[in-house]
């Protein structure tokens, strides 16, 4: 799978590096986006063959590989259905870049790890719920840097040909929003479980471990988050920053312990 996650990361490479190219040129002239999310169509198959080939065994490995490239994959998926009902132009500046990277560990550490049963109904839900809720989350931290970026250039009154391909900045804090509503249910879904079925999900009773200390972390900033913008009308800046602090705490949760044992520790 190594082959196929460094032709992929090429390919996600080339689709940011035109992005940034066209963002930065300046001019006149549509972004191609149609051509764009061709491309992304066909990749998305051979992308999803390195994904599900593992769980035909009945097992979910649990390497950094393995996870990163399952969470780009979602990622990409949903910006391409988003990019049919939402205008999510500028978000493949980050995008992309990121599924390169993630590819480019992908095939450094492709050891899948010992992994975990996928036949207990329970276990998969919680699964499923996390991965979800990590993905779009890993979109509104995208879009908290786009926010943070087109704040520092309308505050510097640096009006570039790049801000000027980003959406308006209340459509980005929009979509930020409503992605982390979104991951929030899904996150809520897949804490909630962990901590009341323990036995059910994972074969014992609940321990305090690094995982289980972040992802309760990461729910509690992004409860906050979200009950401030409600009742304190929490935007702009400030908002996009805590959104940053939530995803380091989900990835530090779902990558990191992965990161430590793999890659420094040398276990699987």
């Amino acid at each position: 799978m190594a082959g196929l996650f460094v032709l992929l990361g090429l390919l996600y490479g080339g689709l940011g590096g035109f992005a940034w190219w066209f963002g930065r040129r300046g001019g006149g002239g549509d972004y191609p986006l149609k051509a764009e999310l061709l491309v992304l169509a066909a990749a998305l198959p051979a992308h999803a063959v390195a994904v599900w080939q593992p769980l035909l065994d009945g097992r979910f490995p649990s390497g950094i590989g393995y996870a990163l490239s399952l969470l780009t994959w979602l990622m990409l998926l949903l910006y391409w259905c988003g990019s049919f009902f939402y205008s999510l132009k500028g978000l493949q500046l980050l995008l992309y870049p990121f599924a390169a990277l993630s590819m480019l560990a992908a095939a450094l550490w492709p050891q899948p790890g010992a992994g975990y049963a996928v036949g207990n109904p329970a276990f998969a839900l919680h699964v499923a719920s996390a991965l979800l809720s990590y993905s779009l989350f890993g979109l509104a931290a995208l879009l908290s840097l786009l926010i943070l970026l087109l704040n520092r250039r309308l505050r510097a009154h640096r009006i570039s040909p790049l801000v000027s391909f980003l959406p308006p900045l209340l459509s980005l804090e929009k979509l930020m929003f409503q992605s982390m509503l979104a991951g929030f249910a899904l996150l809520t879904v897949s804490v909630g479980g962990g901590l009341l079925f323990s036995p059910e999900i994972f074969g014992k009773p609940l321990s305090l471990t690094h995982k289980s200390v972040f992802g309760v972390l990461s729910w509690m900033v992004y409860a906050a988050i979200l009950l401030l913008h409600r009742t304190r009308r929490w935007r702009g800046r400030t908002a996009a920053l805590w959104s940053l602090a939530g995803f380091v705490c989900l990835m530090l949760a779902y990558v990191g312990s992965k990161f430590v044992l793999q890659v420094l520790l040398h276990r699987v």
